[in-house]
């Protein structure tokens, strides 16, 4: 019996997922420039024309594998949207689980991220992007919150805010190298909480 439109569609859909996951588990061990379409290719089972039917190139994959990523996991953003900026900052702490759940997703940002300040193009012009989305909305929560004395008056937003990623990069960095002697969540969860801490106000002394 014959598929229908729709069930051809599914499968269609099923695979371009298999293989933007294939893509992203390859680049993230082997670097998009030590990465060929034939090893993706081969870790789902398809020839490289094969793949080709659904990416026209090796760029075109890692241009959507960037896209793809963002929507197996959110980023820091996703984090800062609560109102309250002290229990948004102790809350940045569970990302650690979430990327312990995906550690491929840390080697990826890590190993195509550094690999894009040297390549250039549209990897480096999206991990800019994020780098800098996460900074000003971070920066910009910071010194909404800082005005509305819900965080100490001597905080400067934007430091706080280069210093939280500079935090989160040196992390992974740290875990990547050495997993079985750092701990990633315990490590962001002693940071956030600390970072908590200094931004809260001091306590007015009672009268």
């Amino acid at each position: 019996m014959p598929i229908s439109k729709e069930e051809r569609q599914a499968l269609r859909v099923a695979r371009r997922e298999q293989i933007l996951d294939a893509g992203l588990e390859t680049f993230a061990a082997e670097g998009y420039q030590g990465t060929t379409l034939a090893e993706i290719a081969a870790r789902v089972g398809l020839t490289e024309i094969g793949v080709a039917r659904y990416f026209a190139s090796k760029a075109e994959l890692l241009a959507d594998v960037l896209r793809h990523r963002d929507n197996i996991v959110p980023d820091a953003l996703a984090r800062m949207t609560g109102a309250d900026i002290i229990e948004s900052v102790r809350h940045m702490a569970d990302l650690a689980s979430t990327l312990l759940d995906h550690p491929s997703l840390v080697r990826f940002e890590t190993v195509v991220g550094g690999e894009s300040v040297v390549e250039g193009g549209e990897p480096f012009e999206y991990f800019e992007a994020r780098l800098q989305a996460v900074r000003r909305v971070l920066s910009d929560r910071l010194r909404e919150a800082k005005e509305a004395g819900t965080v100490r008056a001597d905080t400067d937003p934007d430091l706080t805010a280069a210093e939280v990623i500079a935090f989160m990069h040196g992390a992974h960095t740290q875990w990547l190298f050495s997993p079985q002697d750092v701990d990633l969540r315990g490590l962001y969860r002693h940071y956030f909480n600390q970072l908590a801490e200094r931004l809260t106000p001091a306590q007015a002394p009672h009268g």
